[in-house]
């Protein structure tokens, strides 16, 4: 028994809707599907200036107490948790979650002199070179 063309070009239809997100929009255009993994991991930018380093680093939505930043010698660590949803996500395509971003940096900086300022979801780390090393937590204003 032979299948009418129709059906088969609608089956293949189908088939190629199902595995392409973008068609599957453009078919059934209602609330897209999330795209990857729900995992917040910050952008970050890296300065260097004769004086130091200037990290930049994007936490949108990560309040000022859930970011910690600690240097252990020449190793800086950033760690901090983006709040999670409130109430049931039909799509969840921005990350929530804890994070951590560790930096080696490849000089000593003064521990007593780094700042880490956050302002409108943006945390900028100035590391100025030079000083012996130890561990030290770093406040953020």
């Amino acid at each position: 028994m032979r299948s009418d063309p129709s059906e088969v070009a609608m089956r293949n239809l189908l088939r190629l809707v199902e595995q392409d997100p973008i068609l599957r929009d453009i078919v059934n255009p209602s609330l897209p599907t999330a795209r990857w993994q729900a995992r917040f991991e910050p952008a970050v930018d890296v300065v260097e200036t004769p004086e130091g380093w200037t990290l930049i680093l994007e936490v949108p939505g990560v309040p000022r107490d859930a970011l910690s930043l600690k240097l252990d010698g020449t190793r800086l660590s950033v760690r901090g948790t983006k709040p999670e949803r409130v109430g049931k996500a039909r799509v969840a395509e921005r990350e929530t979650g804890p994070f951590l971003r560790e930096f080696i940096l490849p000089f000593q900086v003064r521990a007593e002199a780094i700042t880490a300022h956050l302002a409108d979801g943006v945390l900028t780390v100035t590391l100025p070179r030079s000083g012996a090393g130890g561990a030290q937590q770093i406040p953020v204003t």
